[in-house]
């Protein structure tokens, strides 16, 4: 069936392709669908659609396992997988390997919207440090020339808070996923 997408071409050394085709199968992607979600975030910025809510036939795996459940608990972990946005088995593989590594597992829209907070706040932080510095060698000007140091460490130490409630938010988002926060 003939499609109506263009081809968009380019050659890479082996280990560049290598690091691509790692962090695309990170995602559940082809590299070709990774590039496309790429290029579309270059192009229309926050705008984007959001990735494919399946991965690709041809995305690695690097295991199966089958379990049965009660009616009940199936029920459950699908309510609960719904309510995350992603399937049963995508719900249930990002549990398992929570308790396994002991570390958090985002599921893709989640993860999308960490690295966009922390991003954000790397951005405040980098502003908040450009402001220091003016302020320091006395070279701002107009309505910022009037800020004090305390305000200057007031917005650090906020910024701080802020880097400080999202590890919060992976800490519980762990506590939730291992079923360590649950009481018996």
């Amino acid at each position: 069936m003939p499609t109506k997408k263009k081809a968009a071409k380019t050659y890479l050394p082996p280990d560049r392709h290598a690091q691509l085709a790692a962090l695309a199968a990170s995602e559940g992607q082809t590299v070709s669908v990774f590039l496309g979600r790429l290029i579309g975030l270059a192009l229309d910025g926050d705008e984007a659609g959001p990735p494919p809510s399946r991965p690709t036939s041809r995305a690695r795996r690097e295991g199966k396992v089958t379990v049965r459940l009660a009616a009940d608990v199936r029920q459950d972990l699908v309510e609960e997988a719904r309510s995350q946005g992603v399937t049963a088995s995508t719900w249930a593989a990002a549990l398992l390997s929570a308790r396994m590594r002991n570390a958090p597992q985002m599921v893709v829209g989640e993860r999308r919207g960490v690295r966009a907070a922390y991003r954000q706040l790397r951005g405040l932080a980098v502003n908040a440090n450009q402001i220091a510095y003016a302020l320091n060698r006395g070279v701002l000007m107009g309505a910022g020339a009037d800020l004090t140091k305390a305000e200057v460490e007031g917005l650090r130490q906020d910024i701080a808070k802020l880097r400080m409630a999202l590890s919060v938010y992976a800490e519980g988002r762990f506590q939730f996923q291992s079923g360590e926060g649950e009481q018996p």
